[in-house]
């Protein structure tokens, strides 16, 4: 179960995500996030360095750009599937310290309600592709999906990506659709890694180093 936390604006939203644990936060507590590590995480939490500005990244802004014509494109291609906005961020009530921002929420006949998650993503070289995406997904946008199951309480997610191939000569892209079925043990792992980290915010207590052995 789920309640709204309302914002007026971009700069609400990020207090917000600030002040609770996100889903994009899950792979850094799981150590499995190549480019952020916890005791970085917390210090951003606590107001002690500033979370970055990433109104200027090319990635960023090209995700951002590309949400509302995906959540098109992949109504066309799924028409058994009801897609809607919230434009809400979500949290849990049992566990009060994980927020939610969905992109898309679905509806099905057979599946009932599940998230849609849209990604946008580039592969510079074959072997990326094949390691990240051709009969997977990267493991941060996994954890981040648990992470939305178990804030709504919903039982599946589909991950519906724009994958862009820089290794081609005519930089095709390519469209990948995951259906992620909900797995409690995997939640309940992430649970406890965000309730031990939250512990660290408000008791003001830098978390322990953890070295990333590999992803």
């Amino acid at each position: 179960m789920f309640e709204f936390l309302e914002y007026n604006n971009e700069e609400e939203w990020h207090q917000i995500r600030n002040k609770y644990i996100g889903g994009s936060d899950a792979s850094i507590l799981m150590n499995m996030n190549q480019y952020k590590n916890s005791i970085e995480l917390w210090l951003e939490k606590t107001g002690k360095n500033k979370t970055p500005d990433l109104s200027q990244n090319k990635a960023v802004n090209r995700g951002n750009d590309s949400e509302n014509i995906l959540i098109e494109h992949f109504k066309i291609n799924n028409p058994n599937y009801h897609v809607y906005k919230l434009n809400k961020t979500l949290r849990s009530v049992e566990n009060n310290f994980m927020v939610a921002n969905l992109d898309g929420v679905l509806s099905h006949e057979e599946y009932g309600t599940g998230v849609l998650e849209i990604k946008t993503a580039t592969c510079h070289s074959y072997s990326v592709y094949l390691e990240k995406w051709k009969n997977d997904i990267p493991i941060e946008y996994y954890l981040q999906i648990q992470h939305y199951l178990s804030v709504t309480d919903y039982n599946y997610a589909i991950l519906y990506a724009d994958i862009r191939l820089e290794y081609t000569e005519e930089k095709r892209h390519e469209i990948k659709q995951y259906f992620i079925k909900r797995d409690n043990e995997d939640i309940n792992q992430i649970i406890e890694k965000e309730k031990e980290f939250y512990q660290y915010i408000i008791n003001n207590v830098e978390p322990p180093y953890v070295k990333r052995l590999k992803i």
